[in-house]
């Protein structure tokens, strides 16, 4: 069982001066189990939403892609989180996020029972632990207590410069030589200060996800270039979290890791041919 322990979120999406499409089911983390469970992986998610039309948007995005919604927290009283994109030209993006103080980060350790010492695999991303408490202790304890228990253990660093708080990168360091697979976008690790070297010597597999310049993978047996999928986007949310569904999907069934890099390019590209950061199908 993969488990992935985050933050859920309904974004609404827009390009300078048009209007706002959505809502779409999203979160970086919620993504990314909505992706492995399309391609077969059994995936436990353990979010926030509140009982409200956006969360019943979440509850059908994660649905829809065979995830398990056996331990989404709903009892807050709060709202589901949400969040509102702005694409600029050249492919900024400017984020407008309504996610402290949400349903989002009202996950307990509570509400992990003992998923973290039954799942085979645990994927964590660096975006649930900027948003408040409890989940980024929770998404933490999750970490710690499946790497205890043998779990292979990702993490996608996802760090945002806005929401670097000293303490959120002293705690992505502490934990980033626990990882058997990095999955940063290029140039987050130097972001963070972590020393790819000595995680790579210490067992780690780094995969930089470049965009259209593919990626780079990083592992004991040396360094090889990953080609991106040329595809004509329609919209690139999410496709980093996408990159990493198809990584852990490919590597659970056996794949080494330029293959697996492979994977996750082929189903990043066929994310963002669709829109939506929850919507492709496989």
């Amino acid at each position: 069982m993969l488990l992935i322990v985050g933050e859920a979120l309904v974004v609404y999406q827009r390009e300078l001066g048009r209007p706002y499409t959505g809502p779409w089911p999203s979160g970086a983390p919620a993504i990314t189990a909505y992706v492995t469970g399309r391609l077969g992986v059994p995936t436990t998610f353990v979010g926030g939403v509140g009982r409200d039309a956006h969360g019943q948007v979440l509850q059908d995005g994660l649905a829809a892609g065979g995830v398990d919604l056996g331990h989404l927290v709903t009892g807050s009283g709060l709202p589901t989180a949400t969040a509102h994109i702005t694409y600029h030209e050249a492919d900024q993006r400017e984020f407008d996020f309504a996610v402290t103080g949400t349903a989002a980060t009202q996950v307990g350790e509570a509400d992990l029972t003992d998923l973290p010492e039954r799942a085979t695999w645990l994927h964590v991303s660096g975006s649930a632990l900027i948003f408040g408490e409890p989940l980024a202790s929770t998404t933490l304890a999750a970490l710690h207590r499946a790497h205890r228990a043998g779990a292979r253990i990702s993490i996608d660093p996802n760090v945002r410069p806005e929401s670097l708080q000293p303490g959120t990168v002293q705690a992505l360091l502490d934990v980033l030589p626990l990882a058997h697979v990095l999955l940063p976008t290029e140039g987050e690790l130097d972001a963070l200060g972590a020393d790819v070297d000595a995680l790579v010597a210490g067992g780690a597999t780094v995969c930089t996800t470049r965009g259209p310049a593919g990626s780079l993978v990083r592992d004991g047996d040396g360094e090889t270039a990953v080609d991106a999928v040329a595809v004509t986007p329609v919209d690139t949310d999410g496709a980093g979290d996408s990159f990493a569904g198809g990584f852990i999907a490919a590597s659970l069934a056996g794949a080494d890791a330029r293959t697996a890099a492979r994977r996750g390019a082929a189903v990043a590209a066929q994310a963002i041919r669709v829109a939506g950061p929850m919507t492709v199908l496989f």
